[in-house]
Parts: C-alpha cells; structure tokens; sequence
C-alpha cells in the first residue's frame, strides 16, 4: 500500500517544498522507490513549476542534457510523475492512490496554511506527517498551532497519522536552552516525535533541489525516516 508523506507547516517560508522535492527526488533516483508528488501549494505551485521548467532545461541546456541522458537510462527508470490540482480535487484522488498495490512513496505538498477547502479532508488521509521548525517564536508558535489542528482532524476524521518535528534551517550557533525548552513542550503532547536529524541552515539545500536529480545532503534524513516509517529498500 501506499505511503502518504506531507512536509506540513502553517508558517511560509521554512523550505516544506524544498525538503519534500529533496525528499522525493531521492528517494526515486537514489532509493529506487516509486515516487509520486502531488502539488496541492495553490496558488504558486512552484513544486509543478520547477519541474515544467527543469524539462525545458533539457532541451536547452547541453549540460543538463547530459546529466539526465547519463542517470535515467542507467537507472532504467522514468520521471517521477508531479500532479497540480487544488486540495478540494485531490481529496479523491488521494484515496485512490492510497488503494494502490504497490510500495509506493507519494509526497503531497500542502498549502502553506490550513484555512483552505478540503485541508482537513486531505490531512485525514496521511500517514506520515513532518513539522518542520526553527528556533523562533514564529516558527514556534505556527508548529504548534498546525500539531492542534491535526489533533482536531484525528479526533473529528478518525484520522490514523504518525507526526515527526524536523529541526530546519538549524544553526550552531541556536540557543540550546530555547532549542531544549520547545523539544520538552512538544515531547509533552505525547504524540510527537523529534527526529535526530537536523536539516543545517544553508542556501545549497535550496540551490540544490531538484525534481530530476538527487542531493545527497538528505542522506543520513533518508536512512532515519526509513526506519521510522517502515520503508523497505528494493533489493538489486
């Protein structure tokens, strides 16, 4: 069956898009799962538009060019296909993916706020959801007003997801005590966990995404959520 993975956050801005096409592009060409994303970040969809404007690339640039004729035939592997739709039309669509048969890794990109139609019915439907947060009040109080409201989904759609808080765009310099006192305030909701990979603060992550090839600076994030979410690494 199916896994449904959404990076989630009201706050804008804290690289959800980034992490999920990392995350996605990663886990196709380097994993070698089946991937599927489903680009639900109306109005922008920058998801798609990255994608449509990589394809383009290829036709224009004999660097890219090279580089996607030397990975997708040695992997013996197509694209990984991208759907853009509001969440009121994926809702549907979802379920049918989630029917699916196959070991399968769909990546949905929400809205960057939940006061959208068909939010909740989407959210009822993941597996798997990733809070992404920074050491900020911001960040903070945003993380904690999106770990409310699927508490309310849970408990209003029945809904069976497992929630993981991502530091990102973390610094060594970050104040460990605040760093500490917002893990202890999550860790006491009780339904919550923390991942021990830390996502670094730094302009290569979004310089380096991509929806045709891999960045291996989600590696170690990778080997963790394997564990965490159950995913199998195909054999040969």
């Amino acid at each position: 069956m199916a896994k449904l993975i959404s990076v989630c956050t009201q706050k804008g801005g804290v690289g959800k898009t980034t992490l999920t096409m990392l995350l996605a592009t990663y886990y196709h060409t380097t994993v070698g799962k089946p991937v599927t994303v489903i680009d639900a970040d109306f109005p922008q969809h920058s998801f798609d538009a990255t994608r449509r404007s990589e394809l383009a690339s290829i036709q224009n640039d004999e660097e890219i060019q090279s580089l996607y004729v030397t990975l997708y035939p040695e992997m013996n592997r197509e694209l990984y296909k991208v759907y853009k739709g509001s969440l009121e039309e994926l809702a549907m669509f979802l379920t049918d993916l989630k029917g699916r048969g196959e070991d399968e890794l769909v990546f949905i990109d929400m809205p960057g706020t939940m006061n959208v139609k068909g939010f909740d019915r989407v959210a009822s439907q993941l597996d798997y959801v990733i809070l992404p947060m920074e050491a900020d009040k911001m960040s903070f109080t945003a993380g904690l007003q999106t770990l409310d409201l699927f508490d309310r989904f849970r408990e209003a759609k029945g809904a069976d997801y497992q929630l993981f808080m991502l530091w990102n765009k973390y610094k060594k310099s970050e104040n460990p005590s605040l760093m500490q006192g917002i893990e202890n305030i999550v860790r006491e909701r009780g339904n919550v966990q923390i991942l021990e990979h830390r996502v670094t603060d730094s302009v290569t992550w979004k310089r380096e995404r991509s929806t045709l090839f891999p960045s291996d600076k989600v590696k170690n994030l990778v080997g963790e959520l394997n564990q965490l979410l159950n995913i199998n690494q195909p054999v040969g």
